[in-house]
């Protein structure tokens, strides 16, 4: 599969989530910046998971 690998860390203590960087392909392209939000939603393919993220549009 080809793509951008980014690498999970901790996040804050207590939290039970990871966190990682967004590659810069998909801060350019979604014209990204802090406090932005993303919309998650996980499907199944042929018996994987599969997510897919989209900029959040408050609008």
């Amino acid at each position: 599969m080809a793509g951008e690998i980014s690498t999970l860390s901790t996040n804050k203590k207590g939290f039970a989530s990871l966190k990682t960087t967004i590659p810069m392909s998909l801060i350019k392209q979604w014209d990204l910046k802090p406090k932005d939000k993303l919309i998650w939603k996980w499907i199944v393919i042929e018996g994987e998971m599969v997510a897919i993220v989209k900029k959040y549009d408050e609008s």
